[in-house]
Order: structure tokens, then sequence, then C-alpha cells
């Protein structure tokens, strides 16, 4: 119903808008058909290799932070100055990204990923553990580096969170592991605070000289997207709202629709807002209805079937689905979206590695197990066709 209402003003606008809602989830489900018979081996192999970009991320970062604002490398895509967005004297840099939101967006998805990448570094070559390791204290660099709250936040709340799901587990091995890593993240916070200083600042002028701690300003701002989103500018609150991808950037370009309620001063910036204001009260149930059954079903599964050794890895994976499912803005940014499905596929990949049938065991003969319950009959098929897949010749 929101498309056809948002296709009656503009048709290109509805096919734009309804990609954020109905495209993105393609990505966790291609995380899975892609890893699904892969082995436990190939599917680390993948999350080692997206984790090693937070080596070149962090490289451009620290070299921006000791540049001017006007240098080529610090201008925005359109080659502006940034300055403005400078906190303490600093700028807030973007690393290889065309805005710091973005780059706050990749550090958020990257502690999954990283976690992922050191709760399994034992079987590795030596220049792999050292280089894995290394990438601890240059994505606390990264992330106070931007002075942005989303990145230090963010990734301090999904740390956290995740430290409580893999204790749930019981297991003396988990805990053991699980407190290692997050002593690692203290003395990587530590040593990167001494290393490089100047790297806080804006973080730290930001949060009234604060470094890990909530400051009054944060707070209201979470509990006002959260609670406040009723208090759209420009518009009052409809059942199927004023058309999907208005709110989205560049919309305004090629739809005049879009165009006349930006340059009306309507501007939504969180996601409970732009989700109201694109879609009304109707895609508000309908889009949070299915993105709190996503995060229910998350943690139903790794609390059901994640065994311990991959027990860090799907708690950092369902903590990061949960904190960017209630906080993220899915409904406004693709980048954001994109990360968090692949932290929906990922955990589901993982569960899967515990859950599906395991191979009989070479050595001892032991046949394996599974915990997914065979189905009886394959639906559709025949009791004649029965008796041929099974080879019984009556």
């Amino acid at each position: 119903p929101v498309i056809i209402a948002t296709a009656i003003h503009d048709p290109i606008l509805a096919l734009f808008g309804a990609k954020q809602y109905l495209l993105f989830p393609v990505v966790g489900l291609a995380v899975f058909l892609a890893f699904e018979n892969a082995t436990r081996e190939e599917i680390l192999r993948f999350f080692r290799w997206i984790a090693l970009l937070v080596l070149p991320t962090s490289v451009v970062a620290l070299l921006q932070s000791g540049l001017s604002p006007d240098h080529w490398l610090n201008l925005s895509v359109g080659g502006t100055s940034l300055e403005t967005f400078s906190a303490g004297d600093k700028l807030r840099v973007s690393s290889t990204f065309p805005f710091v939101a973005q780059y706050g967006m990749f550090l958020n998805a990257q502690i999954f990923i990283t976690a992922i990448t050191l709760s399994h570094l034992r079987n590795l070559p030596r220049i792999w553990k050292i280089t894995c390791l290394s990438l601890l204290p240059l994505l606390v660099l990264g992330s106070y580096i931007t002075g942005s709250r989303s990145a230090v936040v963010g990734n301090v709340a999904i740390v956290v969170l995740a430290g409580g799901l893999a204790m749930t587990k019981l297991q003396s091995r988990v805990a053991l592991r699980m407190a290692t890593l997050l002593a690692g993240l203290y003395l990587a916070f530590i040593g990167m605070k001494h290393i490089f200083p100047s790297a806080f600042i804006a973080y730290r002028a930001r949060e009234e000289g604060q470094l890990i701690g909530l400051s009054s300003e944060v707070r209201e701002r979470t509990m006002a997207s959260m609670f406040d989103w009723a208090n759209v500018t420009g518009a009052p609150a409809s059942f199927l709202g004023y058309g999907l991808g208005v709110m989205s950037n560049g919309s305004e370009t090629f739809s005049s629709y879009a165009a006349n309620w930006r340059s009306g001063g309507a501007w939504t910036e969180t996601d409970f807002a732009t989700t109201l204001f694109e879609g009304g009260f109707y895609l508000m149930a309908v889009w949070y209805g299915f993105r709190y059954f996503i995060i229910y079903q998350t943690a139903r599964r790794f609390f059901s079937g994640v065994k311990d050794e991959l027990a860090i890895s799907s708690a950092f994976c369902l903590g990061y689905v949960i904190v960017i499912g209630f906080t993220g803005t899915l409904g406004i940014h693709p980048p954001v979206a994109i990360w968090w499905w692949l932290g929906v596929g990922s955990s589901l990949v993982l569960w899967w590695k515990c859950v599906e049938t395991q191979p009989t065991d070479a050595a001892s003969g032991t046949p394996g197990r599974t915990l997914i319950p065979p189905s009886a009959k394959l639906r559709g098929r025949s009791i004649y066709a029965e008796r041929l897949h099974s080879g019984d010749p009556q």
C-alpha cells in the first residue's frame, strides 16, 4: 500500500524508496546461501579478509588527522572543506568513506567481524596471528579518531552486550576467551590513548571530556530518537505517510515531489521519524514488526543451538544485530542496512554450522549427530515416489 501511495505522486521515487526495505534483506539470504555448505575454515577465511580492511582505513584516518582540513585527502566528494565538522580544533576524519557517518557504520560492523577473526587464531600461521592482533588497537583508534558517538558508544554497547550473551553459555572456556578479548580491548584503548593522544581530542571535546561514559547530550539524543519520533518537521503524521524515499539522500535530484518536501523544510534524521514520515503508521507497524521479528529469531537461534566453539563469534553477531537493529538508521542509510543484514546472515551461518549434521569421525568411527530433526516426508512427494527414492522394490 505504501509503494502504491508513493507511485501516485512519483513512480520512480516509489521504486527508489522501496529498495531500502525490500532490496537489502537479500544480503542476509545471500550470506547464508554462499556458506551453507562451506567448511568452518572457509567461513572464517571470509571474515579474516574483511577484517583486514581495518588496516588501510585506520592508516588513512590517522594520516588525515595530521593533515590540514583543506588538504585534498580531507575534502568532501564535491571538493568542499569539511572543517565545519571539527571538534576541539581536530577534524573528524572519514578515512576512505565520503563522510564520517559511513565510516562509523563500517566500524560498528567491524566489531563483530574482527571479534570472529580474533576468537579463532589458534591454527593460523604466526604472521596471520600478528596481523589479526594488530587489528584490535587500530579498530579502537579508528573509532575515536572519528569523533563520532555512534562509532564509540555503539561499539561499547555491542561489546558489553556480546560479553553478557557469551556468559549465558555457562562454559568456563567461553568465559576465559571472552575475558581475554575484553582485556585486549582495554589494553588497546590504553595503548592507543598513550601513543596517539591527538586521535582522542575530537571525541573528548564532543563528549564533555569523557572517553567512554555517556554524556547528557548522548542520552537525550538517544531517547529523542526512540520516543520523540512523532514530531516530524513539515507535516503531521498520517496512515500511509508522504512517500517512500523522500528523505533519502539524492532523491531531490530526480524527483520534483521529493524536492518540494525538502525545499519546504521537511527533514527527518532518525530512523523512527523517517519511517513515520515516508510510510506512516502502516509502515511503522510492518517495518518495525519485521525488524524486531528478525532480532527475535536471531536471538532464539543463539540461545537454542550455538555451541561453545562459536559462542563468542555468535555473541558478537547477535550483539551487533540487537544494537543496530534497535538504534540504526536502516530506513534512511543503505550502508548501515547492508552491514546489518550481513550481521544477520553471518549469525545465521554460525548457528547453522553448530546444528548441521556432523560427519562421522574417521579416527574413532563415531557417527555424527544432527540437532535438526529430519522430516518424515518431503511435501508434495507421493508414496510411490518415496518408495523409488528409498530403493524399496515393493
